[in-house]
């Protein structure tokens, strides 16, 4: 019998990376209207924070899964083997 994996309870964390998401874009679009020169820097910075928040997201979440994978697993039985 193949073990349950326990659903995911990261709703904390991913609701913190949806709102650094969302910020990081509204800074790139001020940038982008006030049209000063500051876009060069502030787009490409915003771009790799949301490539950064995301990654690590999705591999703590790849961690998560396979931590609870292992843990679904049945355990051998313990002791000497014939």
């Amino acid at each position: 019998m193949t073990g349950v994996l326990p659903k995911s309870t990261r709703r904390f964390s991913r609701g913190i990376v949806v709102a650094n998401c969302a910020a990081a874009w509204l800074v790139m679009v001020v940038a982008m209207l006030r049209g000063e020169g500051v876009a060069g820097i502030v787009v490409p910075a915003a771009m790799t924070l949301i490539a950064w928040l995301v990654g690590g997201y999705m591999g703590v979440g790849a961690v998560d899964f396979r931590t609870a994978a292992q843990a679904a697993q049945p355990k051998p039985p313990e002791g000497p083997t014939p």
